[in-house]
Order: structure tokens, then C-alpha cells, then sequence
């Protein structure tokens, strides 16, 4: 019998879809301040390293949301948003925002204080307090938007987790620290280690998503309901073509019908058309990044020869797996 490990089907989702996240700056701004940010196809995410300041989805209707030191928020979809000081703060196109960052000119650079002799009248008669800078620490997730995976067409448009009502994230906030110290001052392995840890934030998001989400459908509730969740990882576990729809409801305890039922409800196709599909997107990533025999790879993906291995994928990416391995990575 196929062995049953536990496989963390969320994981192994995130390395066929190749999840990479990066961090682009941890930067102070001084008010005012703001950025427009256009929708990309890209995910985005802001933390509120120090401070507050205000954020707004572009199709979200209502008044703008609060953000407070600690506040991690994402856009796993891209969608357009404008974040600043104050709502009412003239705004620059993020893009550009970034790229002068990158630069080494930051437009919203806290402006040191003048104390020459001149100034000093000024100063002392000024009655405006001068607004402490905020830190923000911003970057992106990319993942193949082409895979036609559930999970990316499930992912959430907003993520917001708020540091006063999650204490039990202590660790994240330690994480954010050290990301925003190796983005500030860069040491040897520090890209990689940003990279690391930027990914390891969006895994959270992601956990984070599934454990306060009330919705019943859709792929990410399906990872995480007990029935169905344990089957997708049986689903991923499998190193040959041992699962069919009967095996997998008889071992989440569930009839074929209800099982089926359930499946096709949460993750939105049938579960015999979702194990085909992982096993076809398994051997594309075999073909592309190791040096297995055709027929190997043939049968993990339930076909008993080469040719019938070689139909089934032409007809799936419209090409033979021939020009696959030829165009490998």
C-alpha cells in the first residue's frame, strides 16, 4: 500500500506554483507622505515596523483603515491601494517610490533638523509638533499565475492581521525585526536570507487566512477542514498511482458519494479531475527539473506506458513531454 505520510499539502502547492517573495525596502518616511499603488500581478505587503499610518483598497467602499505598529497587511492578488500618513496626504505612484528607494533616494526621507544660529528664532516660535517618522517595511510575492491550481485562483484579495489582536504571534513580530534589520543593513547572505524570511511571512499570512476565514468553500478552507484536508495530503503523499476516489473516501471515512460530494464543493472540481491534474502538474515539474526516465515518470502519474503517458500530457499542456524536458530549467 501506498505509504501515507502526512504531507503538507500547502506546502507542496506553494512549490508547484514556485512561491518567491521579495522584500524591496525597510524605510522611514516623514510626514506627508503617501503611495499609490497601481494593481499588478504580483502580491503585496506593508508592516508597520514603528508608528501608524492609513491604508485603503481602491474597490473597497467605507473610510480608510488604521494601521498600527506591528499591523501586517498583504494583497495576495495585487489589487490596488494607497497607504500614507494621513488620508487627506498627496500621494506618489509606488512605483516610483520604490525604485528612487532602490536608488538610494528616498522622496519621504526624515529631514534632519536645522539648528544654525538663523533658524534658531524659528524654531523656538514654532508651534507645530513635528510628527515622528513611521517605518515601513514593504515587498511582494510572485507566484505562476498560469498554473491552474485552485489555491492561486482562491487566493484572498486582503490580509490584515492586527498586532493587538494576535499576542500569540510574538514570533512573527521577532521575525519582522530581523527581516527589517538584514533590509536595513545588509551583510553577507542577507538577499537570501530576506528572501527566506519574506517567504516564511507569506506561509503565515496564508495560516493565519485559513484559521480565521469563515468560509466553508474554496481551496484554502478545504486545506484546512479535517476530512478534506487530510485527503489532499494523501493526494501529495503519494510517490506512486495508488489513490483513486473509493481509497480516498474510505480513508477520511467518508462513502464515495459524500466524499465526491464534499470535495467537489470545497475545492471546486471533482476529486478524480483535482488528482489527475496534481499528478500532471507533478510530472511536468519532474520532466522540467530532474533527469528521471520517461516511463518512471509515466507511471507515477498512473499510465502503464510511455505512449499513453505521452497523450494524456499533449492533450493537458498541448505539447508532448518531449518539449518540456527540452525547455527544462
Amino acid at each position: 500500500m501506498e505509504n501515507t505520510a502526512n504531507m503538507d499539502a500547502l506546502a507542496d502547492v506553494l512549490k508547484a506554483i514556485r512561491l518567491s517573495a521579495n522584500t524591496y525596502f525597510c524605510s522611514d518616511f516623514s510626514a506627508p507622505w503617501g503611495m499609490e499603488i497601481e494593481a499588478s500581478q504580483q502580491g503585496m505587503f506593508h508592516i508597520v515596523v514603528e508608528n501608524s499610518c492609513w491604508l485603503q483598497h481602491v474597490k473597497e467602499e467605507g473610510p480608510p483603515l488604521q494601521l498600527l505598529t506591528g499591523d501586517i497587511v498583504a494583497f495576495p492578488t495585487g489589487g490596488a491601494h494607497w497607504i500614507s500618513d494621513t488620508p487627506e496626504s498627496p500621494r506618489q505612484p509606488g512605483s516610483d517610490v520604490v525604485k528612487n528607494i532602490l536608488n538610494g533616494s528616498n522622496p519621504f526621507q526624515p529631514k534632519e533638523e536645522d539648528n544654525s544660529i538663523e533658524n534658531i528664532s524659528v524654531i523656538k516660535t514654532s508651534t507645530r509638533k513635528k510628527s515622528p517618522a513611521t517605518t515601513l517595511l514593504c515587498g511582494s510575492f510572485s507566484y505562476d499565475s498560469s498554473m491552474d491550481h485552485p489555491f492561486v485562483k482562491d487566493l484572498p484579495c486582503f490580509i490584515h492581521i492586527k498586532a493587538s489582536e494576535t499576542p500569540e504571534l510574538a514570533w512573527l513580530r521577532s521575525l519582522v525585526t530581523v527581516l527589517a534589520n538584514e533590509s536595513r543593513l545588509p551583510s553577507p547572505g542577507s538577499t537570501v536570507m530576506v528572501d527566506r524570511l519574506t517567504e516564511v511571512l507569506f506561509i503565515q499570512l496564508m495560516r493565519t487566512y485559513m484559521t480565521s476565514s469563515s468560509s466553508d468553500v474554496g481551496y484554502i478552507a478545504a486545506l484546512a477542514d479535517v476530512q478534506i484536508g487530510s485527503a489532499l495530503n494523501l493526494i501529495h503523499s503519494e510517490t506512486k498511482a495508488y489513490w483513486n476516489v473509493e481509497r480516498l473516501g474510505e480513508a477520511v471515512s467518508l462513502s464515495r458519494t459524500s466524499f465526491t460530494e464534499k470535495f467537489s464543493r470545497m475545492v471546486g472540481m471533482p476529486p478524480k479531475t483535482y488528482l489527475i491534474n496534481w499528478r500532471m502538474q507533478k510530472a511536468k515539474v519532474q520532466l522540467q527539473q530532474t533527469d528521471t526516465a520517461m516511463i518512471d515518470i509515466a507511471e507515477t502519474a498512473g499510465y502503464s506506458s510511455e505512449a499513453a503517458f505521452s497523450k494524456a500530457f499533449k492533450h493537458y499542456y498541448n505539447h508532448p513531454p518531449g518539449q518540456a524536458r527540452r525547455h527544462s530549467l
